[in-house]
């Protein structure tokens, strides 16, 4: 690997300053001592499964192409900013300089917040995580985004002439009042009654720095108000304040995180509005959730993506810290780079793609976002779908239909190339037909290598007793999406304090441990309360 080829973390002068601005106000109102192997436990449900009627099959398959579409399209929109020009050498500056990375305050203790997926049909591919925001604490179910770095919850804001308005429509109502009715079942936010909400000005410094900003002057008086346009489309509007969230330590003790920048949104619109409750930032903003959260837990967080055919039973975590489930057999670990065209963004340096042990003939520029605007890979747990620039996906697709050509195309299904007439259980072999699915391995920087199961290379079932290959191709240019499809029963362990990005094959359904010693993975089955079990909040 050439010298610079990965871009290090790293904090400027300004980024520092910038930092402590926003962090300015981060005191814990509870402020508690975290034992060497304190965590938290959430449980989760899996993914729901596609349905089982055909129509409703395809619907749902056609619902998660216009989502991934949709979000491209925005990421797009972003790169088109200026922030994809210059030279190499000044857009790595600027992806650094974008880099904010806090201090670490505790280095050995974890978090984690329950993570389960929208069951709506037309929010495919979502995955929602529970946190609790406010005084008095409250719950909100908020999507999983590591390519974003505002979190916003839908707002109840009592509208004040000449500081900021309210909430003026019903959100999501159709003409058959069916959305109007989901609207009804969220958790509303309301600033009036959390006595922890700190609305910022136009005129505090802090609000000039933020993104999205959209505040008219420096008026005192004036609420520091934003717009964003989400990757998947959806849209919100609203003002940002400050905020405490709430989390359990594994003895039943609470702690606060206090100094959040939130987004309390007043209007939302999209395909994903009715089926959350808003967005829970995990990318690299300074004033990403994630970014806030990691100052106090070791600057890491990890995730485990359960499959949607796991059982009802099953959980998996959205950890805070220190996660010793990471480290297992077969874990492996590469650089973090920090995407110089989508600022929130980041993923892996590619050096390589085989199928079936061979190497793909690809041009590697492509995989490098500092030699080619709209190059290198992000991964994006709100996309579903593997996409890919079309030198990458010609030739993936062409090698795995190298081993399925001689089953029936199937070429109707909306945002599928590559469909065949076969009744796929998920597991790679089918001897009946002849098939076998080939192995496909992402090599990256470091010798790291991802190698899903076949159920994640190609989709079964798309519509009964067809599946599909499970990439599509950008058509506008990249950076390329490892979606969550793709990342599926993978623990994925981000860690800004080091540069560097973990993962190891894990069906993501048992409690990972934290044990006094450190280190040791166990599941927990008793119950008791010490640092090592885990405590359930519901």
């Amino acid at each position: 690997m050439a010298p610079g080829s990965i871009m290090p973390p790293g904090r400027s002068v300004a980024s520092v300053l910038l930092h402590g601005l926003l962090c300015l106000q981060l005191v814990a109102l509870a402020e508690i001592e975290m034992e060497g192997g304190s965590c938290m436990h959430f449980s989760v449900s899996p993914p729901a499964a596609p349905p089982e009627d055909a129509d409703e099959r395809r619907n749902y398959f056609r619902a998660m192409e216009a989502k991934d579409l949709f979000r491209h399209q925005q990421m797009i929109k972003m790169m088109g900013n200026g922030s994809g020009t210059g030279s190499g050498s000044s857009r790595r500056r600027q992806a650094k300089e974008s880099s904010k990375l806090p201090e670490v305050m505790s280095a050995t203790s974890m978090f984690e917040l329950p993570m389960r997926s929208a069951l709506n049909i037309a929010h495919v591919g979502m995955y929602l995580v529970s946190v609790r925001f406010g005084t008095p604490a409250l719950p909100y179910n908020l999507v999983l985004d590591t390519a974003n770095d505002l979190t916003w919850i839908n707002c109840r804001l009592r509208r004040r002439k000449g500081k900021h308005y309210g909430r003026t429509m019903s959100v999501g109502a159709g003409d058959d009042g069916a959305a109007a009715k989901e609207a009804r079942r969220k958790n509303w936010y309301r600033p009036a009654k959390s006595s922890s909400w700190r609305r910022i000005r136009c005129s505090q410094k802090e609000c000039a720095l933020l993104p999205y900003n959209t505040c008219q002057s420096p008026s005192k008086a004036e609420s520091c108000s934003y717009y964003q346009q989400m990757q998947d489309g959806t849209l919100t509007m609203g003002i940002y304040g400050k905020e405490k969230a709430t989390v359990t330590v594994s003895d039943g003790r609470m702690a606060k995180l206090p100094g959040l920048i939130l987004g309390c949104s007043v209007l939302e619109a999209g395909g994903s509005v009715d089926a959350h409750d808003g967005v829970l930032s995990l990318g690299n903003g300074e004033m990403s959730f994630a970014v806030h959260a990691a100052k106090r837990f070791g600057q890491r967080f990890s995730f485990c993506l359960l499959s949607a055919n796991s059982s009802r039973d099953a959980s998996s975590y959205l950890t805070f810290g220190p996660n010793p489930a990471v480290m297992g057999p077969g874990t492996m670990e590469t650089d973090i780079v920090y995407n110089v065209d989508v600022k929130p963004a980041y993923g892996p340096l590619v050096t390589g793609i085989f199928v079936g042990g061979e190497r793909l003939d690809i041009p590697q520029e492509i995989w490098d976002a500092e030699k080619v605007v709209g190059g290198g890979v992000i991964l994006d747990t709100s996309t579903s779908v593997t996409s890919l620039v079309p030198e990458a996906y010609a030739a993936v697709t062409s090698a795995l239909d190298r081993h399925l050509s001689h089953l029936p195309r199937v070429y109707e299904l909306d945002g599928f190339e590559y469909c065949y007439r076969w009744t796929f259980a998920g597991d790679g072999v089918d001897l009946a037909h002849n098939v076998t699915v080939p192995r496909l391995t992402v090599e990256m920087a470091g010798g790291a290598r991802l190698e899903p199961e076949a159920k994640s290379v190609v989709m079964p079932e798309v519509v009964p007793g067809v599946a599909c290959l499970a990439f599509r191709k950008l058509p506008r240019g990249g950076p390329g999406i490892l979606g969550n499809v793709l990342m599926q029963e993978y623990i994925w362990e981000i860690d800004h304090g080091k540069g560097k990005m973990r993962f190891r094959k894990d069906k993501c359904n048992t409690h990972h441990l934290h044990n006094s010693k450190g280190g040791e993975v166990y599941n927990n089955n008793n119950g008791n309360s010490s640092s090592t079990v885990v405590h359930r909040v519901n």
